[in-house]
């Protein structure tokens, strides 16, 4: 059977999918106590686990839903992006501020960042960013010094 990143994103960018996964995730229920606590049709909530079993995420074992270890890796990575798009959105206006300035020199640029961000994740993005700028700026500038001019003849 194989399994897309389309079909991975489509069954975790479907809200209830979603949720259902994640109460999978954190505890044992059964499916008529995941129906209740997510306030989903029946329908709902077999054609999002249709789907969630389609894309590999989930099992069912001995009349249970689990995760397949697949599942849990996808649920492990689908936590760590919320919590970075958390953070970036915590930062957002800061971010902006960012983008909106002119900074003549790397290390002004840096500057801000220290000041602005607490987040050392996101300011080594940023600065990770700077630098291979900076770096292509650079050897460009090598390049146009390095270029010998030949003169016309002709």
């Amino acid at each position: 059977m194989f399994i897309s990143k389309v079909a991975v994103l489509q069954a975790l960018s479907d809200k209830r999918a979603s949720n259902i996964l994640k109460n999978i995730a954190s505890s044992d229920s059964n499916s008529d106590i995941l129906i209740t606590q997510l306030k989903l049709t029946r329908k709902q909530y077999y054609s999002r686990m249709s789907c969630l079993i389609k894309a590999g995420l989930v099992k069912r074992q001995k009349g249970r839903y689990l995760l397949t270890a697949f599942g849990k890796v996808i649920y492990s990575a689908q936590v760590n992006l919320e919590t970075k798009i958390e953070n970036a959105l915590t930062n957002y206006w800061k971010l902006k501020a960012i983008d909106s300035l002119e900074m003549p020199s790397r290390e002004e640029t840096d500057k801000v960042i220290s000041v602005l961000i607490d987040n050392q994740e996101i300011k080594g993005i940023l600065t990770k960013d700077l630098l291979s700028k900076q770096t292509v700026s650079e050897k460009t500038r090598e390049m146009e010094h390095s270029l010998v001019t030949v003169p016309n003849y002709v």
